[in-house]
């Protein structure tokens, strides 16, 4: 089962899981994220991916000290016909964690709260039996610092980046 503590102690974030089904509170985020949608489909967004029945996927939260919300990550879980090893199309189904969503509010915080989520993300993929996680296309250098971290682990595959848990 998913261990609910997913605190990055180097970095003095706090991340874990949103359960709340009030988003309010992450608001700002999403705006930051979603800055063409209206309120109403964040929320309904927000309540698609935060529902009970939603088994493929969730959300995590990362708060600073002081409680305020500095990040969100929202994820899915998926299967694909992919084999990686051999880099071809494949009846074999493989499972992965894709990152849908990224959101770091602090330009200060920006790297420790990014990397945090994924770090955090990457151990909800390897509770939930994924062999690899799918990152979303970053800017501002946060595919660097995941290149550097994890050099022997990343695959590129079109457009698209994955690390081997």
């Amino acid at each position: 089962m998913l261990d609910e503590n997913l605190n990055d102690i180097h970095s003095g974030l706090i991340v874990a899981p949103y359960k709340d089904k009030n988003i309010y509170p992450l608001m700002g985020l999403l705006y930051q994220e979603f800055p063409n949608w209206s309120g109403t489909k964040i929320r309904s967004y927000m309540d698609l991916v935060l529902s009970k029945e939603n088994t493929n996927g969730g959300v995590l939260i990362a708060q600073n000290e002081a409680l305020y919300y500095v990040g969100v990550l929202v994820y899915s879980f998926q299967k694909i016909n992919f084999d990686f090893e051999k880099n071809i199309e494949s009846t074999k189904k493989t499972n992965i964690i894709v990152i849908e969503n990224l959101i770091a509010s602090s330009p200060v915080l920006q790297k420790q709260v990014f990397m945090s989520l994924i770090n955090s993300s990457i151990k909800i993929g390897k509770n939930h039996s994924c062999e690899y996680i799918e990152l979303p296309n970053f800017e501002n250098g946060h595919l660097q610092l995941l290149e550097l971290k994890y050099a022997n682990k990343i695959i590129k595959e079109g457009i698209r980046t994955y690390i081997k848990l």
